[in-house]
């Protein structure tokens, strides 16, 4: 496999680099940018670190996942505005795009092996990402379910609210 970029430093600076790019490109305004290249820069870290760890892309991916989807909702919050757009660009680093490229590639070449080990690491990519991104909604839920209750008991013994 061809590294264009060998040294972990030079990933993250390319990575946020490209993520604030891709801010601009999607019109994300004012301080956002900013937070869209700290959630990348960070993205591409627990990426990283955890690939590094387990040597597993899946797993990977899906920490890198739930870190985009948490750090989408901290900064939804921060900035009054939808996690969509943090969710978005902070999510790039992630995207298998070269896995993509190659299985498309090694198809035209009718390399149907190299193909099919390109396709089972895209689909487990985006697995990842969707997964990462699900288990992130499902417990705030639950914890916005949690507070609601917690605050309805308040309410209810006390007879004011709080």
């Amino acid at each position: 496999m061809l590294v264009l970029a060998s040294s972990f430093t030079t990933q993250l600076i390319s990575c946020t680099i490209a993520c604030v790019g891709f801010a601009y490109w999607f019109n994300v305004k004012g301080i956002q940018v900013l937070y869209s290249g700290i959630g990348a820069f960070f993205t591409w870290a627990v990426y990283y670190v955890c690939f590094e760890m387990t040597n597993s892309n899946f797993q990977a991916t899906l920490f890198g996942a739930i870190f985009v989807a948490i750090f989408a909702q901290i900064m939804a919050r921060v900035n009054r505005a939808p996690a969509t757009i943090f969710l978005c660009v902070c999510v790039f680093p992630l995207v298998p795009g070269p896995n993509l490229y190659y299985m498309m590639y090694y198809l035209v070449l009718e390399n149907y092996k190299v193909a099919k080990e390109e396709a089972v690491t895209l689909v487990l990519t985006c697995v990842g990402i969707a997964l990462g991104f699900i288990v992130v909604d499902i417990f705030n839920k639950y914890i916005v379910i949690i507070f609601k209750r917690l605050k309805g008991q308040l309410v209810s013994e006390h007879g004011e609210r709080y």
